[in-house]
């Protein structure tokens, strides 16, 4: 087991929803669906957004079994990768920014902007591959997301993420003798890149997990169990957001 610290909380967060995939709605649509009840009570606000996914490819697979070492009954999570929207909306097409293993366009140079790609949403559409989704309101300023983001991608001392991505395909590729670099306090790069950002913004987004360990499924238990943290500690409104799980691989 690693070292996580569970919340004091009773009750589920009431703001972090179970929501049903429509029949014939793919992500990006569901995603869509959702974004624009949180987009409403946002108001002008122009908070961040994220997208937590869930895959059932190798890679996908791998990343989802080491997180279960984050889980009491060990059993795997239901997420692989998480992303940061551009937007609240459409307007840009699904644009996101993200640190993947597997990226749609191919990896290109990672060391010119530590890691960090922009892509589209539409590259995780598919219920099939991609059937476990998740949309979150973070309470921290896009625009001041993407200034934090500018600095992030010339700053690898602060967060090496080119280590991270390396060190996390070694192991899903099964390179050597390559453990789990959680047990070495090696966060998924998708989400310790995200953490990063809200840290430098005042806000603690995986309460429970040291920082730079950061994981998809860190962020899920933040946004299910730590809102009272959320709300009476950090003086910030709560994660808020919807969630639609189809694959599971344990309880």
């Amino acid at each position: 087991m690693l070292n996580i610290i569970a919340s004091s909380a009773k009750e589920l967060n009431p703001d972090f929803v179970q929501t049903a995939r429509h029949r014939n709605e793919d992500n990006v649509k569901w995603v869509e669906r959702n974004l624009k009840k949180l987009a409403a009570e946002d108001g002008a606000r122009g908070m961040s957004y994220l997208v937590l996914i869930g895959g059932t490819q190798k890679s996908y697979f791998h990343t989802r079994v080491a997180q279960g070492h984050l889980r009491n009954d060990m059993s795997p999570s239901h997420w692989s990768h998480v992303v940061l929207l551009q937007g609240s909306g459409p307007t840009k097409k699904g644009a996101i920014w993200e640190i993947a293993l597997e990226p749609a366009e191919g990896f290109g140079y990672p060391p010119s902007d530590n890691a960090v790609e922009e892509a589209h949403l539409s590259n995780y559409a598919s219920k099939n591959m991609f059937p476990n989704i998740a949309v979150l309101r973070v309470p921290v300023k896009l625009s001041e997301m993407k200034k934090t983001i500018l600095q992030f991608k010339k700053q690898r001392v602060d967060l090496d993420c080119v280590e991270l991505l390396l060190l996390w395909l070694g192991y899903v590729w099964g390179v050597g003798r390559a453990d789990n670099p959680l047990f070495d306090g090696y966060g998924l790069p998708s989400a310790a890149f995200i953490e990063a950002l809200c840290s430098a913004n005042g806000y603690d987004l995986t309460p429970g997990l040291e920082s730079r360990a950061s994981c998809p499924e860190a962020i899920w238990q933040a946004a299910r169990w730590w809102h009272e943290f959320q709300k009476d500690q950090q003086g910030a409104a709560p994660l808020r957001g919807m969630w639609h799980t189809e694959h599971y691989l344990g309880k």
